[in-house]
């Protein structure tokens, strides 16, 4: 089996947010053309991808099946608030999974394995949450909501309440999908326990 992989809030063929995330590019059209090449140079045939949500915001020509064909990988979507194609049924029939949540286990590089609960919403005390789980999500792009969101998680660590919550979002992580290893090194958090008991 190939890697499995992370990403969320691409937002394919949505102009707009190009400026509210101040993204680097200049129009539509080249975001999702470069969005599409970061992926597949990242992205091998025989990979899993995990969108966590707002995937694609729509697509000229109701082509969004076509789009997710030349994405490299199967691509399981956790479902965000702005996956405005999944009325096609087509699009639809081109992901290998749609689903609201999911409670998933990754092997990592060293063969240690971490649970991950997945959610286009943060959710600070996620299943898990006590036991060394580790929790992804998108939807907060670079706003307030997201500073408060590290501020809530690091609030409830000092309680007594741990928590590794990360956001996925691809504009934290260079526009293309990540690895947990990748997450991980990003976000050094100590001793990794193996701790995949669902």
């Amino acid at each position: 089996m190939g890697k499995v992989l992370f990403t969320s809030d691409l937002h394919f063929g949505h102009e707009n947010v190009i400026r509210f995330d101040g993204r680097p590019f200049s129009n539509v059209e080249e975001m999702d053309n470069e969005l599409i090449r970061r992926w597949n140079a990242k992205v091998a045939p025989g990979d899993l991808v995990y969108v966590l949500g707002d995937f694609i915001w729509k697509s000229r020509n109701d082509n969004a099946a076509e789009l997710i064909r030349s994405l490299h990988g199967q691509i399981i979507l956790i479902k965000g608030n702005h996956d405005r194609f999944l009325h096609n049924a087509k699009a639809k029939d081109a992901l290998a999974g749609i689903k609201d949540y999911d409670d998933i286990c990754v092997t990592l590089e060293d063969g240690t394995q971490k649970r991950c609960i997945l959610s286009h919403y943060f959710i600070p005390m996620y299943n898990g949450h006590r036991y060394g789980a580790i929790h992804l999500h998108g939807h907060s792009h670079n706003t307030e909501e997201a500073q408060l969101e590290l501020e809530i998680a690091e609030e409830l660590k000092a309680k007594g309440l741990p928590n590794e919550i990360f956001n996925v979002g691809c504009m934290y992580w260079n526009y293309e999908p990540v690895t947990l290893d990748e997450i991980l090194r990003a976000n050094p958090m100590g001793e990794v326990q193996n701790d995949c008991q669902l």
